[in-house]
């Protein structure tokens, strides 16, 4: 029977001397609370909440909003990851580093060498192959379960929510005896019983448990793109993209249509490279705005020496920010990539570079909310359909709506705390 989740008020002390921290009123754990106020009526028990995203900033950022919320009514939060998750402290979140000097760089390459044949792109089913993979994927991350294991211990949570490709939150729920969900974070689906595979359950075989009953997950996705049937629980996707300073232009009504790019991890020089091609395509038919992780570097090698006049760059800047005032978006298909577009309502061409990217290009293709292009064949006719598919832009604001009517994650908090 899983421990329930307890009044905080009760063990509030033992919770912070758990962290190692004593019973001091300052410093981190009264960072997460709201200042010691009650929880909100609807969710009477005070609930400790540890998100455990996969350790990157794409998987901790879509939490933030779940985050924000339960602590505005009065829970507690914290999240335990690595890597450049931990950019998620700029949302004002306590956060404990699982993976001490630990680079996403570094993992991804631990993560080519042990299975570089889950780095091959996709054949002609995308999805089919995708699925078989997946017990395979969550595997790759099984020499990164234990410290945040040892870390989730440590903190003694009411209820953990996971990363569904991640998946430590089940095994933490079976070593402490409490609740556990998975935050759907993309549109692929990686559901809790994909842990009972051979191939992904080595943790738990490591540490003699079993797999949970009934662990479910909450459905981020609009039903009408989402993988599978929906499930019971579901909370509206809001965008959570890091704060920045807006330039001045941004406010400006753009002269012509706009048009994002935004390639993820790629170097500048390669996505400027890219953008280069996207632009010429684009011709003087529309601004070309390209996201870039820095200032570009004109000398750095493989950049080209001058782009068009109509490509105008910029470092970090909320996506979700930039899309209001585009017609457009270019993206390789990442998921909170594509789910921050959807919420927005744009227009999407997809320049897929990794397998998941292929195969979720793949359905958005499906249901009508995107193009799919590889960098070669983009021609000035791709740039054109883009921005004048009327069926595209129907469909866009067909998701938008959809994710609209979603549930809060304000409303979605009750139900988290009747879980066991």
């Amino acid at each position: 029977m899983k421990r329930p989740i307890a009044n905080a008020a009760t063990n509030r002390r033992s919770f912070l001397t758990l962290l190692g921290m004593g019973a001091a009123g300052g410093g981190l754990l009264a960072a997460c609370s709201d200042g010691g106020g009650d929880a909100s009526p609807r969710t009477s028990r005070r609930m400790r909440v540890l998100f455990m995203p996969s350790p990157a900033i794409g998987h901790a950022f879509p939490m933030v909003p779940l985050a924000w919320t339960l602590r505005a009514l009065g829970h507690d939060v914290m999240f335990v990851t690595g890597g450049d998750g931990l950019a998620v402290t700029r949302a004002g979140v306590p956060v404990l580093d699982a993976l001490p000097g630990v680079t996403g760089p570094a993992m991804l390459a631990g993560f080519a060498k042990a299975a570089p044949q889950l780095f091959t792109p996709l054949g002609e089913r995308p999805i089919e192959e995708m699925n078989r993979r997946k017990p395979h994927i969550l595997a790759l991350w099984d020499p990164y379960v234990d410290a945040h294991l040892a870390l989730a211990e440590r903190a003694r949570p009411d209820l953990v929510l996971y990363d569904p490709v991640f998946g430590v939150g089940p095994l933490v729920a079976a070593k402490l005896n409490i609740p556990t969900a998975a935050l759907g974070l993309g549109i692929l689906r990686f559901p809790p019983e994909l842990l009972r595979d051979p191939v992904a359950s080595a943790a738990f075989r490591r540490h003699n448990l079993k797999l949970p009953e009934g662990v479910k997950t909450i459905d981020m996705v609009p039903p009408s793109l989402a993988e599978g049937p929906p499930s019971p629980l579901a909370m509206r996707y809001l965008t959570y993209n890091g704060g920045g300073v807006l330039p001045d232009w941004l406010l400006a009504p753009a002269s012509k249509p706009r048009i994002a790019v935004t390639l993820g991890p790629l170097a500048n020089a390669e996505i400027l490279g890219m953008v280069e091609r996207i632009a010429t395509a684009a011709g003087g038919n529309a601004e070309v705005v390209v996201v870039l992780s820095e200032e570009p570097d004109p000398n750095a090698p493989g950049a080209p020496r001058a782009l068009p006049p109509n490509v105008r760059t910029t470092s970090w800047v909320p996506l979700n920010e930039l899309l209001r005032t585009c017609a457009a978006v270019i993206h390789h298909g990442a998921d909170s990539t594509t789910l921050t577009c959807c919420a927005m309502g744009v227009p999407q061409l997809v320049l897929p570079q990794a397998p998941d990217n292929i195969a979720i290009a793949e359905m958005l293709r499906t249901r009508g909310a995107a193009h799919i292009r590889q960098v070669g064949d983009l021609a000035a006719a791709a740039i054109t359909e883009l921005l004048n598919d009327d069926k595209l832009r129907r469909v866009a604001g067909e998701l938008r709506d959809e994710m609209s009517a979603m549930p809060s994650p304000a409303e979605l908090v009750p139900r988290l705390a009747e879980l066991r």
